[in-house]
């Protein structure tokens, strides 16, 4: 399944494991922790991912963690996934990450995009400063999203400039925020 993450890769074969198995099957050996070998699932009747069995690092988005490459797809997106809105899902984390003393009327970012407010005018469908040819957001498409790139860290592979954002000392945006604004994109943006 090319483009899909690593963690995604392995929850999806855990599943798939358990469903091709009976945790309760005579086969099935059951440890002292409750987990039954080979399933994947415990004798409680919850399940958990297999151990990985690979010698590769993990890779996604998980912030500050040197182990681990961002990537473009989010960990969570699908059909399955709630509707999200600007105004009730991404505004908030605008407020609470990006906002104070930046990208806010007289912040230091202020030049290049304003977040305060309702910020979904300022970057939906509006063209980069750093990257013109590409939009900020643009509805339904992460790779041609440059705030996605810049939030995630990979703007200087698709030929922008800066620092990832927020910069630090701030604490990069956290892997759950990550995954809502990605799937805010992938619905096309709502308002």
């Amino acid at each position: 399944m090319p483009g899909l993450p690593a963690r995604l890769l392995v929850l999806v074969a855990a599943l798939a494991a358990c469903t091709e198995r009976d945790p309760l099957d005579s086969d099935t050996v059951t440890d002292s922790t409750g987990m039954s070998e080979g399933t994947g699932a415990s004798t409680d009747g919850g399940t958990t991912a297999p151990p990985s069995t690979t010698d590769e690092p993990p890779t996604g988005s998980i912030p500050g963690d040197p182990t681990t490459t961002p990537t473009s797809e989010p960990a969570t997106t699908g059909p399955n996934q709630p509707d999200l809105s600007h105004a009730v899902h991404i505004q908030p984390i605008w407020d609470a990450n990006c906002v104070v003393g930046c990208h806010t009327p007289g912040g230091t970012s202020h030049a290049w995009f304003v977040l305060s407010d309702n910020a979904f005018a300022s970057i939906v469908e509006r063209p980069a400063l750093e990257l013109p040819q590409m939009m900020l957001v643009a509805p339904g498409d992460l790779d041609g999203s440059y705030l996605w790139h810049k939030v995630t860290g990979l703007h200087i592979e698709v030929g922008g400039s800066g620092v990832l954002m927020p910069p630090a000392p701030a604490d990069a945006l956290s892997t759950g925020d990550l995954d809502t604004i990605a799937q805010w994109i992938l619905q096309g943006c709502p308002p």
